[in-house]
């Protein structure tokens, strides 16, 4: 990788309770890459619990994030590093995600070659991909951590990233999209049926999200949820005929009501949990 002199930076590894040989394979390459490499243990499952204690761990004034089954491009830190350089009011910033491997299916994938700032809730879903993007430490002091009723690992297994952007969005930050500093997802989904169960869990994800911020009094989250949901019922009343049509409509809609079941089960469980503990005290 490629990275200017003058720029401090390090790596750090979380390793969110893997069961295979990760913490071996991490040692092994700390001793041959001669990188400032951290080896974080995260024993609590979750996306959200593997980030926070990645952030927990950093020292840095920029905190950047991609996946385990991602390859940065050579250029990534330095073209990220000047984004933030070159802006000083900018607070997050996603970038481009490429497919690693052509037999794959084009999905979690971002290609745009526009840079975008986010100006409204709408833009939320499509905006930026988690594998890559990256925040001034000062927004976590602000809105918080990652919310971690949310993410792979959880039963909510998606929309962390965006629970997390918009919650940044709505305090007032500026973020960014820039197709500038590249990713390649190395996802290795070639089936239809790996993609469905994919896409399955992003609108679950949707579905928690719509109930916590609606919960939250959230207007603009709340006309998000009507006009999908609104979309959903006129879509299964107009193709009352089309079995095919009707159905993946239907099942959208199911999936969205499964994403708020499953946030209000995983909250209450974590309620009692403390109510549990405060008594046990």
């Amino acid at each position: 990788m490629s990275v200017p002199e003058d720029l401090r930076w390090e790596l750090i590894l979380v390793d969110n309770n893997s069961s295979d040989e990760t913490r071996n394979v991490v040692r092994e390459f700390m001793k041959r890459s001669g990188l400032s490499v951290k080896y974080v243990y995260e024993g609590k499952q979750g996306l959200g619990h593997a980030r926070i204690a990645g952030c927990e761990a950093a020292t840095g004034d920029i905190l950047a994030f991609t996946d385990d089954d991602c390859i940065v491009d050579r250029h990534w830190l330095s073209s990220l590093a000047k984004e933030f350089q070159s802006d000083r009011t900018l607070s997050g910033a996603g970038g481009r995600v490429e497919l690693f491997d052509i037999r794959d299916k084009p999905v979690t994938i971002m290609t745009s070659k526009e840079r975008v700032l986010l100006s409204w809730p709408g833009q939320l879903f499509n905006f930026i991909h988690g594998c890559n993007m990256a925040f001034v430490r000062r927004v976590f002091q602000v809105v918080g951590n990652y919310d971690v009723r949310f993410g792979a690992g959880t039963k909510i297994a998606s929309a962390e990233d965006s629970d997390f952007i918009y919650r940044v969005f709505k305090s007032g930050f500026k973020i960014l999209y820039s197709p500038d500093f590249v990713v390649y997802h190395n996802h290795g989904r070639r089936t239809d049926a790996q993609v469905r169960i994919l896409m399955k869990g992003y609108i679950i994800g949707r579905g928690a999200f719509y109930c916590k911020h609606i919960l939250k009094g959230d207007l603009e989250v709340l006309k998000m949820a009507y006009r999908e949901i609104y979309w959903l019922v006129k879509n299964i009343a107009v193709h009352f005929y089309s079995t095919d049509a009707r159905g993946k409509s239907r099942e959208r809609l199911r999936l969205l009501l499964v994403g708020v079941w499953y946030y209000l089960a995983t909250s209450c469980r974590a309620i009692f949990a403390n109510v549990w503990f405060r008594h046990g005290e």
